[in-house]
């Protein structure tokens, strides 16, 4: 992380993003891509991507995980790894009690 602050939370990190990079405002891909890049090993991994291409399929991100979800949701291809599947079921479980209350 040289030139950057020492930031330790995820939401510490998100805001230095989008406070350095304004096009990480308009599209949660190039925000990941960013973070990646910036605050994890598989930065090293990640070439460089133009801002325009990211646009481009900016929504396929939103697309590809509601369609996993989808598919989850029929009982077809659950996570292999059981701490996500108990995270997802849980979160499930949170988000049917808070539609009930509205």
């Amino acid at each position: 992380m040289s030139g950057k602050p020492d930031l330790k939370t995820i939401k510490e990190r998100v805001a230095w993003i989008l406070e350095h990079y304004p096009n990480a405002r308009n599209s949660d891909l190039y925000l990941i891509i960013l973070y990646l890049r910036q605050f994890t090993e598989l930065g090293k991994y990640i070439e460089y991507i133009p801002y325009e291409l990211i646009k481009k399929y900016n929504d396929v991100t939103w697309t590809v995980r509601r369609m996993r979800q989808k598919i989850q949701e029929e009982g077809l291809y659950l996570p292999t790894d059981p701490s996500v599947l108990k995270r997802r079921r849980r979160l499930a479980k949170v988000m049917r009690r808070a539609i009930k209350k509205v």
